[in-house]
């Protein structure tokens, strides 16, 4: 009896699995309203408190002008505002989610082992993601542009932002209902050199400077790269994925970390303007 509950607990399991992967991945590839929206309710540790005056008024200028999908990263989708000033970014849930039907459902030993060994997973990807959203937030606002955080359900925002799917579809979303972030709107390092090659040394100088004062703050990155981490705001460089921080002890910076962390951009900087290549290395050598 017992060996027969076990095969249609494990013939239960592969049928959820598969449906969900037809109705909800397969069917649904890039971006759906349910890749970004979590089954978690309130939980303090994320709720950093109401917003301030300039973040209420932030937050109606969200809620007053429609936002369409910008991109896609490993750990978000960001959609930009029609004036193109703002972004805002919602969590990918896929590697997040700990909650399933299959939670509750009783499993033979080595899928039980399986399963939690995934959730496990999640749970401290998940914990690690907000942790590095709530440095940026808290202690690198102006590295990093963040203008505000919401990582957990509430009940005090009571305003919707309004996207525009790539499909055409428009979706009103309860901003208390979402875990999401707000950033200034930058723009890409290496269109900036290309379009204005003229500021590339305030550029690099800008970068160098970027790493090393973060490390003097004692936060420490695990995903260095300045093609795809960095962007330009208002002719000065800011991180604008801020998902890999991490406290650490202030130091200062090295040339063997700003070597490594500009890496991308030197050989970027090689093939298309090798004046500002031996620039980086010259200033890099001096330790900025």
């Amino acid at each position: 009896m017992k060996r027969y509950f076990a095969y249609a607990a494990v013939a239960l399991a592969f049928f959820l699995c598969t449906l969900t992967y037809f109705t909800c991945i397969k069917r649904t590839k890039g971006f759906c309203y349910t890749k970004i929206h979590s089954r978690y309710g309130y939980n303090d540790r994320w709720d950093f408190g109401t917003p301030t005056k300039s973040q209420e008024k932030l937050l109606d200028q969200i809620a007053e002008q429609p936002f369409s999908l910008l991109g896609s990263g490993k750990e978000c989708y960001a959609f930009v505002s029609a004036d193109g000033e703002i972004v805002v970014k919602f969590f990918k849930q896929k590697h997040l989610r700990t909650q399933y039907i299959l939670n509750y459902l009783p499993v033979p030993k080595v899928i039980q082992a399986l399963r939690n060994e995934t959730l496990n997973r999640h749970t401290v990807k998940r914990k690690a993601l907000y942790q590095s959203y709530q440095i940026a937030y808290e202690r690198l606002p102006e590295e990093t542009g963040v203008l505000y955080l919401h990582l957990t359900k509430t009940k005090y925002l009571k305003r919707a932002i309004h996207i525009k799917t790539p499909k055409g579809k428009n979706l009103t979303l309860k901003l208390d209902d979402m875990e999401f972030m707000v950033q200034k709107r930058a723009y890409s390092i290496f269109d900036e050199i290309i379009a204005h090659p003229e500021n590339g040394k305030k550029t690099i100088n800008s970068i160098l400077q970027l790493i090393a004062k973060r490390n003097k703050k004692g936060i420490g990155d695990n995903d260095i790269n300045c093609e795809r981490n960095l962007g330009i705001l208002e002719g000065k460089a800011i991180q604008i994925d801020v998902g890999e921080f991490y406290p650490a002890l202030p130091k200062q910076v090295t040339k063997k970390e700003l070597r490594r962390a500009t890496l991308d951009l030197q050989t970027f900087l090689d093939e298309n303007h090798p004046e500002l290549a031996s620039y980086l290395e010259s200033q890099v050598n001096t330790l900025l």
